[in-house]
């Protein structure tokens, strides 16, 4: 791809950090691109890079990491526990979810970009029929492959929990207080995605008479793995509406540990205009690990439509810039 023949010997190279660079390289339409928006080359390849830059969060390499981290640990989130058991169920379930939070790559907006999906299957066990009818054990897991934009791969995870009734609901009628209930466990993911296409985005650099649309299109490599050891502790309360309905609420913080890193080494072309006119190229490299937040916090509010064999439970959950919204089906057979 780096036809450095095809190109005037012009070159720029400005690390980011100390494990990252770009390097980029004006053939004569890329100078004369400058020259017609009132630019100097150094101008010119100076807005660049720093459009770049932002791109692919070079010079933020650790908080997107971090990021990476504490959203690999929230994905599973609420997807293994049911917070309205009743004495002595045995149910079985699936869940489904959307999740999002801080690691958009390539793109300027992070609203979609930034996220992704995550599955479980579980099964739980209230433990009346041993003479503890306020414990309720759970288990969950999968593996499934995951999109962030334009980087596919997988996330794996696990996760075991028990939940106790710390103040037992009120009597069975047409409004009953469920109480209070404390829910804690073990949750590990590991989740890798990385550049399975071309990484196509574009940047926009300004000059004193005019501004082009630069495309940038990136081939190579470009991949984050992240995996996590978690503990949380929620805390939980709700109300039973004609004992079918039942609105929860509930806040919960995560001790959490592991390792997040990102590998990144991308030849990448510089066009203009709906011709693609080629202008330059640019080669992206990076590579830097970081881990999760060691305490974080969350809220989450869900309504279950519980019945005597099937429960079907709608949540969501925020945190510090992650959030997610979760559909699970329970049967109790």
């Amino acid at each position: 791809m780096r036809r450095a023949l095809l190109f005037l010997a012009l070159a720029h190279s400005v690390p980011a950090r100390a494990d990252s660079s770009i390097q980029l390289m004006l053939n004569e339409q890329g100078r004369q691109t400058a020259a017609d928006i009132g630019l100097d080359i150094s101008g010119f390849l100076a807005q660049s890079e720093s459009r770049i830059n932002e791109l692919y969060r070079l010079s933020r390499t650790a908080e997107l990491l971090s990021a990476f981290a504490n959203v690999a640990a929230f994905a599973q989130r609420g997807l293994g526990v049911d917070y309205d058991p009743d004495s002595g169920d045995v149910m079985f379930g699936v869940s489904g979810t959307g999740f999002s939070g801080d690691i958009a790559i390539g793109a300027t907006s992070t609203l979609l970009t930034s996220s992704s999906v995550n599955a479980a299957v579980m099964v739980g066990v209230n433990l009346a029929r041993w003479g503890l009818p306020r414990w309720t054990v759970f288990a969950n897991g999968f593996y499934i492959p995951t999109e962030v934009r334009a980087l596919e791969g997988n996330l794996l995870t696990l996760g075991t929990h028990v939940h106790y009734r710390l103040v037992p609901p009120t009597r069975p009628g047409s409004v009953r207080w469920t109480g209070v209930a404390v829910t804690t466990g073990l949750e590990h993911a590991r989740w890798r995605v990385g550049a399975a296409q071309r990484l196509e985005t574009n940047f926009r650099v300004q000059g004193s008479q005019d501004e082009v649309n630069v495309h940038i299109s990136s081939e190579g490599t470009l991949e984050v793995r992240a995996s996590t050891l978690g503990i949380p502790l929620e805390v939980t309360t709700g109300v039973r509406l004609l004992d079918i309905f039942t609105p929860y609420i509930g806040v919960g913080a995560e001790l959490a540990t592991g390792s997040s890193e990102i590998e990144v080494a991308l030849d990448s072309d510089l066009t203009i205009n709906a011709d693609r006119l080629p202008i330059g190229t640019a080669l992206i490299t990076a590579s830097d690990s970081s881990s999760p937040d060691a305490l974080a916090f969350h809220a989450l509010a869900g309504l279950q439509i519980h019945t005597r064999y099937v429960r079907v439970a709608f949540q969501g959950t925020i945190s510090d810039g992650v959030w997610a919204v979760a559909l699970g089906l329970r049967v109790v057979p």
